[in-house]
This record gives structure tokens, sequence and C-alpha cells, in this order.
């Protein structure tokens, strides 16, 4: 799930809305329609009020504030409009930690004073890395800016978009950040709905989890948000999937383990839902974080150990228990000094474990590519994530090959756990030679940080 983002994280979201930051300021939506000056004209009397239409589990303009909060805003505005009460009651959300004041508010002066500020329309969905890009380089760099004033940033839609600041704010947000849309109709409304779907999409998804696993979560995701329940209750139900999967594993005949490695396949899928969700609704927890890592390991050594007791079982081969046990021992002893380092940095997210090898942070990355076995580490570790072994037991279990898959991923959990050995060390390595050096402390707090 990796819901760990400021984004989602409330403590996060507080420490962000710093007494130094900028001001969101929300005026009229906006509709097709331009007046005679060019300016763009607010939606006709009647009109459908798209701002507060639910988006993927969450009114438009609640989702641009929430937007703003992690963004590092430090209180919405709402300009002077006849939507201005609706607003109001569409922002009415235990989520939103930041003040929320009327524009003509006395008291409003005095916090704003000095403070920058960037206005848009209520009915802007915006990508939160391109939000939090143009609003470092506005506030940093205003000489750039094309703003009403020296302090505040407009963004108007249909004009905004081709701004350099705005396009280069785009590319700051990876593959997968979109530029702002104004949603005014039903087309803009669902081109909003692709792009923000497009956006839970990772740089770092595996093979199977991008081609496979991640178009099937995001349609399930997309019927989820629309309902009552909430990521961590997600996460429990699919962790009951998985140990479902290894339950019928351990009968260990043909048909119990492709159904079990159906559903140890199905719980992979159903994994990235309880994330995708998290980051949608703004509803990332700590505990969320826990429940994705607890439950993806118990759901790998329940099934590979019951896989192992059902085949020895079945043919009274105890080389089938020595490989289980294998798998297993070793998932847990490295499993136990990842979750003691995430214990320490204080959260639950196993990709900030610096493993240091594939894609997973590690000082050494660069002086190890070139090795010739980091390379071929490199090579193969996508064979490794979790999503494509899984699929690899589904497609062993139809094969009737089980038996050899526990050889292999008995093999690959012992290089797992000496990859997690080695990292303890060369942490420890590092620890020991900050230590002996007082003038480290910044540089640690900085390696910290960036983990």
């Amino acid at each position: 799930m990796t819901n760990h983002e400021a984004i989602t994280t409330p403590p996060a979201i507080a420490e962000n809305s710093s007494a130094d930051g900028w001001f969101l300021v929300i005026d009229a939506p906006v509709s097709k329609r331009r007046d005679v000056g060019g300016s763009i004209a607010p939606p006709a009397k009647g009109g459908s009020p798209w701002f507060s239409r639910p988006l993927l589990g969450l009114p438009v303009v609640l989702r641009l504030a929430l937007t703003a909060q992690a963004a590092g805003a430090r209180s919405i505005v709402l300009a002077p409009c006849v939507e201005r009460a609706a607003l109001k009651e569409a922002l009415g959300d235990h989520r939103l930690k930041i003040v929320v004041r009327d524009a003509d508010d006395p008291a409003l002066g005095e916090s704003r004073a000095g403070a920058s500020s960037i206005r848009v329309p209520a009915n802007i969905v915006v990508h939160r890395a391109v939000l939090g890009a143009v609003t470092a380089r506005a506030l940093t760099d205003p000489s750039g800016v094309s703003a009403n004033d020296a302090a505040e940033l407009v963004f108007e839609p249909g004009i905004s978009e081709t701004h350099p600041m705005w396009s280069s704010a785009r590319n700051a947000a990876g593959p997968y950040g979109f530029a702002p849309i104004a949603v005014i109709d039903r087309a803009s409304f669902e081109a909003a709905e692709r792009a923000l779907l497009r956006s839970l999409r990772k740089p770092q998804d595996g093979w199977t989890s991008t081609h496979l696993n991640r178009p099937v979560s995001l349609a399930i995701t997309r019927r989820l948000v629309a309902t009552s329940l909430r990521p961590n209750q997600v996460s429990v139900a699919i962790l009951g999937v998985g140990l479902l999967g290894a339950l019928l594993a351990s009968r260990g005949t043909y048909a119990s383990l492709v159904a079990g490695a159906a559903l140890f396949h199905t719980q992979s899928v159903l994994d990235g839902c309880d994330g995708e969700m998290s980051r949608l609704t703004f509803r990332g927890s700590h505990l969320g974080e826990w429940l994705d890592t607890i439950g993806d390991d118990l759901t790998n050594y329940g099934f590979f150990g019951g896989a192992a007791f059902g085949l020895y079982t079945q043919t009274g081969r105890t080389l089938y228990l020595a490989l289980g046990g294998l798998t297993v021992f070793c998932g847990f002893v490295g499993s136990g000094l990842e979750y003691r380092y995430l214990i320490k940095i204080g959260s639950g997210d196993l990709l900030k474990y610096p493993l240091g090898i594939g894609k997973a942070p590690g000082r050494d990355e660069a002086a190890a590519s070139k090795s010739g076995i980091a390379k071929m580490l490199d090579a193969i570790a996508p064979l490794f994530k979790r999503d494509t072994f899984v699929l690899l037991t589904l497609l062993g279990a139809v094969a009737g090959a089980i038996g050899p898959l526990l050889a292999v991923f008995a093999v690959g959990a012992l290089g797992v756990l000496i990859a997690v050995l080695k990292a303890e060390a060369r942490m420890a390595k590092d620890r020991a030679a900050r230590t002996g050096s007082p003038g480290h402390g910044p540089a640690e707090r900085s390696q910290r940080g960036a983990r």
C-alpha cells in the first residue's frame, strides 16, 4: 500500500502547514464561457455545481483543499462569491486540518501580511506534486510569475496551462502527473477521474503490477472509494483472502494448491487497493502502513509454509518441509530486522528500508552498480518483486510445479536475508563512522530524512 506520503499522513500534514506557509485562495468556480473582456465567467445560473460533486470519494473543492494542505498551505481563503456558503459546507471535513477563512475576515489581514498566495477556481483538480512544485518555484522566484500582485499567483484555466511555470511544474510531477483540470462538465469530470487514477501508478511498480495488477486494482479502487469502506478495513479483508489461500494450500492436493495460489495472486492484486484508496481519500495512517506490510509478509509465509506442509503430507518427502522451513525462517529473520529499522525511523513502509539492490534505497548504489554481481542482482530483481513471484507461483501451481518453485523461492528468501544482513552491516558501519566523526551530525540527520 505504501500510504506513508505526507499527502495522506495527518502528522506530516500538520508539519507541512507551518506558520510561514502560503495561502490557497479559492475563487468562484469557472465554466467554459468567457465574458467580453476575455476572462473566464462563472457558471450560468442554475448550472451544475461541479465543485461539490464527489470525485473518487471526495467533493472536487475538498480534494483541492486537501491537496493544498499536503503541499504546505497555511490556510484556505474563500474569496467573495455566491457559492461561498456551499464551499464552506463542502470543506467541512475532519481531514482538513488547516483553517478556512473568508477573504473579507478582518482577522485575516494581519496573518496574510507579507505571505504569498495562489488563487484558483473552486472546481480545479490539481496533482499534489504539480501544486507543490509551482508553489516552491513561485514563492522563491516571484519574478517569473504572472500574478495580480507580487505575492499572488493566479491560475486561470485555458490560459495558465501554457505558462512556463505550470509547464515545468507538470514535468516535476513525474511520468504520472497531470496538468490542472477545470471540472466544468461531464467530459472534464471524467478526464479528472482518469488523471487521478493514473497518478496512483508508481515508477517502481514491477512488470506484473504495471501491466496486470495495477489496471485491475485501479478499476476496483474506483468502485471502493464510492462506498463507506475505509482503507484499513480493506487491508484486513485482503489479509483474510491471503490467509484463506494459505489454508487451502496446506491441504497439498493439486486442486487445493491451484485454488490457494489463485487466492494468493488475488491478494497480490487487491493489495494495491488499500493504498490507492488512502491516497485518493487522504486517509493514510501509520497503522495502515503496518497492516499492509505485515499482511503481505503473513500471506507470503503462510502460503509457502502451507504449501510445503501440504506437499509433505501428500508425498511424505521431508525435503518439502525443509524448503518451506528455510523460506519461512529466512523471511521471519529478515522481516524482524526490517521491522526493527522501520520502528526506529517511525514508519511502517517497507520501501523505506535501505536494502541496496534493485530500486531500493541505499548509499552504495552508485558504487555497487559497477559490480558484476550487483548488475546481475538488479537485472533479476524484478523476478523477486512480490507481484511477479506471486504470479509465477500461480502459473507453477497450474503446471503442477509448486515443489520446484519452493526450491527457487527458498534460495530467493536466503538471498534476500543475506541482502538484509549486508544492509544491516553497512548501516552499522556508517553509524560507527559518524559516531567517531563529530562533524557528521547534520549529515546523519539529512540521510535519515532522505530515507
